[in-house]
C-alpha cells in the first residue's frame, strides 16, 4: 500500500487526519521503507502468439534435434552504492534504491546452455557486438580440430 493509501484507511478508522509524510517518517522509524516494483518488459498479443507457435512447433522434436541446440543469451549487471535509511547498502540493477550515492561498475556476462549442460560464462568488457559474439563462440564453444 502506498503512505496516501494508509493514511487515508488510518483517518476512516481513527477519526484523525494523517498526512502521508507522517506515515512514511513512521515506517522508517520502524524500518520499513517502501520500494517500486521492478518494471517488466511488455508482452504484446503478438509475442505471445510467437512464443507459442515457436512451442508448437518444437513440440514434435526427437532428442537429435535437441542435441544440437545451444540456447545463449547475455546480461548486464550493474552495482549501485545507495543510502536507506542512514545506512549504505550495495545492491544490483533489479534491486530498488532509496538514494543512488555513486555507482558501482557494470559487467556483461554471457552464458549459454544445450542438452549437454551449460557452458562456462563470459565476462565482456565494453559493448557486446557481432564480432565478440562470434569470439566467444570461437574460443568457448567450437571445439578444436583433431590434433591441436
Amino acid at each position: 500500500m502506498s503512505a496516501a493509501s494508509i493514511a487515508a484507511e488510518v483517518e476512516v478508522v481513527g477519526g484523525q487526519p494523517v498526512s502521508a509524510q507522517t506515515i512514511r517518517c513512521t515506517l522508517h522509524q520502524i524500518g520499513l521503507h517502501g520500494c517500486r516494483p521492478r518494471r517488466k518488459p511488455l508482452l504484446k498479443m503478438m509475442h505471445k502468439k510467437t512464443c507459442k507457435q515457436f512451442a508448437e512447433d518444437k513440440q514434435t522434436k526427437d532428442m537429435d534435434y535437441w542435441n544440437h541446440v545451444l540456447w545463449s543469451d547475455e546480461t548486464k549487471i550493474r552495482m549501485v552504492s545507495s543510502v536507506c535509511g542512514g545506512n549504505q547498502v550495495r545492491s544490483t540493477k533489479t534491486s530498488v534504491s532509496c538514494l543512488v550515492k555513486h555507482g558501482g561498475g557494470s559487467v556483461m556476462v554471457w552464458g549459454c546452455m544445450s542438452a549437454a549442460g551449460t557452458g562456462e560464462q563470459q565476462f565482456i568488457e565494453g559493448t557486446m557486438n557481432g564480432n565478440i559474439y562470434c569470439d566467444i563462440l570461437k574460443q568457448s564453444m567450437i571445439p578444436p580440430p583433431f590434433g591441436d
